[in-house]
């Protein structure tokens, strides 16, 4: 049994009531010890127990740490900590207070990982929408490269930061090892933001990720995972939390994860392809509604190639649009203009080309050689792997009716350029016949 504390100085107002507060609720959970509230509240027993000194205001932080060791309600201390602290005059309480003990933990500060949001964002109202429903369920964002997701997720993970009053995790995947081992480098590095000292850290990665779930469970966070590529890089990361959201951005949908709502990312209409436009480009471009319509056309409305072309007018005012859309007529020099810094639309199919198999590429390659007009029919195929595999890439999109598909503008400009430059791709005479069947079956509904 430790030794009785002090008496609550009850000259330091407010401070003191809120001390007094703090103690009657570890009153009321059994008076734990202060080396085992620091156990389950990953603080120090000394940053605790200050806490309830009434010294001086204890932070935020350390305030709901106190309340979750002793079982009390988060949100409710939250409001009460709010509230104390906007009456407290910073130079009265200085004389009265003595410095917070310093220690490992408490010099970790609030983790505040998330990117820059997207300052032009437009549209995705319905996909908002859904996003907001079910906050405490895990959501994958999936859809094509270039359509928009992780600007999607950073728009509603900013949205919800006001309320992560413990702030946002983020990492990219992308640059990571793939499976298991790809989680216990994310896991790592999560669990020293939220403060677990580096001695403290699990052997694990299933420890790791006992740990980190206990820690989202008691907290107010957001968290964004980028670029997932597999299931078991994130299936430890995920849990279901009253307080905080944790968002998954792939281009797959990562069918292997259960109990996770999943939101499929299209690209968006004409009109809120021609507002992007609108929002980048310089006056005059702006006012042109036609001249939109067709650089939006030419873009295949993608969110990516809408921003990089909106980047490269406004860097070049004096440059007439008509004489750009001139240059772009061939499907080379489209791909050429669609690049800046490091964001290349080109190296953006790149990447997902080089993921098909090789009966998707010679799909692919037959399906770009058709009339751009026309749709290709290929419901006969509806369940063949090679058609779910375009259309899972984004490289094939719906044409208005079962079975019927057109290729993506871009992806239609990228598979002929491969084709300019010599590219070959082996032809199967299965991939012939799903196109010979898909030109009987055009022909028959053009017929009816």
């Amino acid at each position: 049994m430790g030794r009785p504390e002090k008496p609550v100085d009850a000259s330091s107002g407010a401070v003191a009531t809120f001390a007094s507060e703090l103690r009657r609720l570890r009153a009321r959970a059994g008076n734990p010890t202060y080396r085992d509230m620091g156990r389950a509240a990953l603080y120090s027993s000394s940053v605790l127990s200050s806490a309830a000194s009434g010294h001086r205001m204890p932070t935020l932080q350390v305030t709901l740490a106190f309340v979750a060791a002793c079982g009390g309600d988060r949100e409710q201390w939250r409001r009460r900590w709010l509230e104390v602290s906007s009456g407290l005059d910073p130079e009265a309480a200085g004389t009265s207070v003595r410095p917070e003990p310093v220690t490992a933990r408490s010099c970790v500060p609030r983790p505040a990982q998330l990117p820059m949001r997207p300052r032009r964002f437009v549209g995705r109202a319905d996909e908002l929408r859904l996003l907001a429903a079910d906050p405490a369920t895990p959501v994958v964002i999936s859809g094509p490269a270039g359509v928009g997701k992780t600007e999607l997720a950073l728009h509603h993970a900013h949205r919800l930061a006001a309320d992560a009053v413990d702030g946002g995790l983020y990492v990219d995947l992308g640059p990571l090892e793939p499976g298991e081992r790809g989680a216990r480098t994310v896991l790592d590095g999560f669990l020293r933001a939220l403060g677990v000292p580096v001695e403290n850290l699990p052997d694990t990665v299933d420890q790791q990720a006992g740990l980190y779930r206990s820690l989202i469970a008691e907290r107010r966070l957001v968290v964004l995972l980028d670029n997932v590529r597999d299931e078991r890089q994130v299936r430890p990361l995920l849990v279901e939390s009253p307080h905080s959201t944790t968002i998954v951005v792939g281009r797959s949908a990562l069918l292997g994860l259960r109990g996770v709502r999943r939101l499929r990312l299209a690209v968006p209409p004409r009109v809120e392809a021609i507002a992007m436009l609108a929002g980048g480009v310089p006056d005059p471009v702006a006012a042109e509604p036609e001249v939109c319509d067709r650089l939006a056309r030419l873009c295949g409305d993608l969110p990516l190639a809408l921003d990089i072309a909106a980047r490269k007018l406004a860097a070049r005012p004096d440059v007439p649009v008509s004489l750009v859309l001139a240059r772009l007529s061939e499907p080379g020099a489209l791909l050429d203009w669609l690049r800046v810094g490091d964001l290349s639309v080109r190296d953006s199919y790149q990447s997902t080309y080089l993921g098909l198999g090789e009966a998707a590429k010679a799909l692919l390659h037959q399906v770009a050689h058709q009339p751009a007009a026309e749709p290709v029919l290929l419901g006969a195929f509806i369940d063949d792997e090679p058609v779910y595999e375009l259309a899972d890439a984004g490289l094939l999109r719906g044409a208005g009716r079962p079975g019927a598909y057109r290729l993506d503008p871009l992806g239609r400009a990228f598979v002929l350029d491969l084709r300019a430059t010599g590219h070959t791709v082996r032809r199967s005479t299965r991939q012939e016949l799903i196109v010979t069947a898909g030109r009987h079956y055009r022909s028959t509904v053009q017929s009816a």
